[in-house]
């Protein structure tokens, strides 16, 4: 029982590996083979020439049909197999009209027909193996979707010229990688060409075998071929074996190039056609005379073949409308819902840009409602501490101003973070000297309790005059941002301040010998509420200051940047950091320097 099974389960698996094989080869194989064992008896099924006429006929319109089913195809699927197999059609109906139109014109003249009609089915039968042979063998090459419209082309118009050539430019950031990409475009190139080699090697195939084929169709108006028709033999006909041949070729290689493995039903209409054309070969073989049994069952199974040809297309097309309708309707779902998840999105982003228009405006009034009492109370306790005696009481008083003034601060930083985001930071630029402001940021700076209160601390500059067209009040305030972090974070030291002119740009670097800067906090440094070091514990203020000189530099088109003094980012060390930012100068101007060595 056991091994029952095994066989039934084998057999099962080998059905499924070669359906096609069986179902469209070895089965119709044994009616083709019963209907030439019958097709022996030469008198069983006679004809006259006008029946003949109409078989024929029926054949050219079939060769026609499928002609102008294949090069469809080609256009709708871009198919190159298709393509080939359609202009092989067309001329094999033209070979086939010229067939049937001279021998139904002298159907009077018998011994011309009993050599014309052989002569001229052989030309036809020859071209129609042929194509199908080249192409099922070469159907690799016509399967590629490069190169095959340029030779198609290049056969029709000259068999001799070259086709031009052209590369792809290909870029890279690197020597190497540029290097790399022209080997691959190089490589591509060499593989498009041998394909297109290959594939213009087909169509010649195609052209040759065309000509030949007209050339002996033609010449059958004039000229007897040896024979043709041997009578004493039991191949009457030997003539039809080289189209058989070819037609067994093409069965072959459909297997081995695996298109019986498609799912297309169009493979499966040709592989049916080529089995029962390759029947109809070997029973016209056996062919005495013209309209005999064989010769009637041969035309009969040629139309079969086309007829099979014209419904496997058929079904195909049909399939194929049917998935295309299938996927343009889940195209059109699925359009609708991306419609709607569109309109979902639209509507919270609408309603997101109308939270953020709210906050904003928000902001904007708390800010502005907020500096409203702090000018009052910074004006009335400068007023004020004058007429107090009392130490206690200016120490008191003196807490007030200072957090008044880092009230007013961070309200100011609050404002220009909203222009910033909202992309309302507007400039007002003017021309100046950056000299100027640098010294008045340094007096301001050098007047400030926390400068007064280190007597260790120094500051250096070099002056230097560089013209600048900048909006002058946001200079100060990034000059102002740097200094101020410089001398936060730095205990005792000189706090050193250049000004150079590199490339049409002022940069302008801030060093200091303090703490340095934490490496994790290096590519967030500039990022907003970054407030203190991790590593040092050192309160950092609001953390808007970078981010805003940030946005102040580049929308001057500048840049800004910071690194630490021991050239390691892998620690910070004790020697400091450098902040670092570039502004665009007047280049119409001549810049003039001047080093005058200046310590406060």
């Amino acid at each position: 029982m056991s091994r029952l099974s095994h066989s039934f389960n084998s057999f099962f698996s080998f059905f499924s590996k070669n359906e096609t094989l069986i179902k469209y080869t070895i089965v119709p194989s044994i009616p083709l083979s019963i209907i030439s064992v019958l097709s022996i008896n030469a008198n069983t099924w006679v004809l006259s020439e006008i029946h003949h006429f109409y078989i024929e006929m029926f054949a050219v319109i079939l060769a026609a049909i499928l002609s102008f089913y294949y090069i469809s195809r080609y256009r709708t699927l871009d198919d190159k197999f298709s393509l080939f197999l359609g202009i092989g059609f067309l001329t094999n109906a033209l070979i086939d009209l010229l067939h049937t139109t001279v021998s139904y014109q002298l159907i009077n003249d018998p011994l011309f027909l009993k050599y014309f009609i052989p002569q001229t089915w052989f030309a036809g039968r020859l071209f129609l193996s042929a194509i199908f042979a080249i192409a099922i063998v070469g159907y690799p090459i016509l399967a590629r979707k490069d190169g095959f419209n340029t030779s198609i082309s290049y056969a029709v118009t000259t068999l001799s010229s070259k086709t031009s050539r052209q590369v792809l430019p290909y870029s890279s950031s690197s020597p190497l990688s540029e290097q790399e990409g022209k080997g691959k475009e190089e490589e591509k190139q060499d593989r498009k060409e041998r394909v297109g080699t290959q594939q213009k090697l087909l169509v010649v195939s195609l052209v040759v075998v065309a000509i030949v084929a007209s050339t002996t169709a033609i010449s059958s108006l004039f000229i007897v071929f040896p024979g043709i028709v041997l009578d004493n033999y039991l191949i009457h006909r030997p003539y039809e074996v080289p189209p058989l041949i070819l037609f067994l070729i093409a069965l072959f290689y459909f297997y081995k190039n695996h298109l019986d493995k498609k799912s297309d039903v169009f493979y499966k209409g040709i592989v049916g056609s080529i089995l029962i054309d390759a029947f109809a070969q070997l029973i016209m073989c056996f062919s005495t005379a013209s309209f005999d049994t064989a010769h009637n069952v041969s035309h009969i199974l040629k139309d079969a073949s086309y007829f099979v040809n014209i419904v496997g297309l058929a079904l195909s097309s049909i399939n194929y409308n049917l998935r295309l309708r299938q996927s343009n309707i889940r195209l059109e779902e699925v359009n609708t819902r991306l419609r709607e998840k569109e309109e979902q999105i639209r509507i919270q982003y609408e309603r997101l840009k109308e939270a953020d228009k709210m906050k904003n405006e928000f902001i904007n009034i708390a800010s502005h409602e907020l500096r409203t009492p702090i000018q009052p109370i910074l004006s009335l306790s400068t007023m004020l501490r004058p007429e107090i005696q009392d130490a206690r009481q200016q120490g008191l008083l003196d807490i007030i101003v200072r957090n008044a003034k880092r009230l007013l601060n961070l309200t100011d930083a609050i404002l220009d973070v909203t222009k910033i985001e909202s992309q309302s930071l507007t400039l007002k630029k003017e021309r100046f000297d950056l000299n100027d402001i640098i010294l008045n940021v340094m007096d301001d700076i050098t007047l400030s309790t926390q400068f007064l209160g280190n007597k260790s601390m120094k500051l250096s500059y070099e002056p230097q005059h560089i013209l600048l067209e900048a909006d002058k009040a946001r200079i100060i305030q990034v000059i102002s941002n740097l200094l101020g972090n410089a001398l936060k974070f730095t205990d005792g030291g000189t706090i050193t301040i250049r000004c150079e002119v590199r490339n049409s740009e002022a940069i302008v670097s801030i060093k200091d010998t303090g703490q340095g800067l934490d490496p994790s906090m290096l590519p967030h440094l500039f990022t907003k509420f970054v407030t203190k070091s991790p590593l040092h514990g050192i309160q950092g203020g609001t953390g808007l200051g970078l981010f805003i000189s940030k946005s102040i530099i580049e929308a001057h088109g500048g840049q800004i940047w910071a690194k630490n003094n021991n050239n390691n980012n892998s620690s910070c060390g004790t020697e400091g950091a450098t902040f670092y930012f570039t502004l665009p100068i007047v280049n119409e101007e001549r810049q003039e320097r001047r080093h005058l060595p200046l310590t406060k």
